[in-house]
């Protein structure tokens, strides 16, 4: 009995260890992990992002379909050069979005990751990407948006 007893401990320590390990994940955390993997196996990072989530077949449709856009964007945008992060808001400690220009040879990919900490440990909420920066940075330069034209 003590033999067994001596056997399980490493295993019951070896998941604590790990639990508390993926709690201190920060979003920030979770965002660069994606990105090394994305790198080199981009789909691979899509499952790794939801891995944590509670499947049923609607969210592992949208999964596929986040998969095939992603793939049909990323093979007309040539190569892979790289991220740069945006911008980073919070809502109090429970939401935090993050949002990174993924730079490819012939345009710009904007991603965009919601996070949420319901509890102990932060986990996708929103994962999306576009490549409309265009319009947004047009419209923010408009003449009525200009600070001179302000009073």
């Amino acid at each position: 009995m003590k033999r067994l007893s001596l056997l399980l401990c490493p295993v019951i320590l070896f998941i604590c260890v790990g639990t508390v390990k993926a709690q201190q994940q920060t979003p920030a955390d979770i965002s660069k992990k994606f990105f090394e993997l994305y790198a080199t196996k981009p789909m691979d990072a899509i499952d790794l992002i939801f891995a944590d989530v509670k499947k049923n077949k609607q969210i592992n449709d949208d999964i596929t379909a986040i998969k095939k856009n992603l793939k049909v964007t990323i093979d007309q945008d040539g190569d892979y050069y790289g991220y740069e992060p945006i911008t980073e808001k919070s809502v109090g400690n429970t939401i935090k979005l993050l949002s990174y220009i993924v730079k490819y040879d012939k345009q710009p990919v904007r991603f965009i990751f919601i996070y949420y900490k319901p509890k102990d440990a932060w986990k996708i909420y929103t994962f999306q990407f576009n490549t409309n920066m265009d319009d947004e940075l047009t419209n923010a330069a408009g003449v009525d948006l200009l600070k001179e034209n302000k009073q």
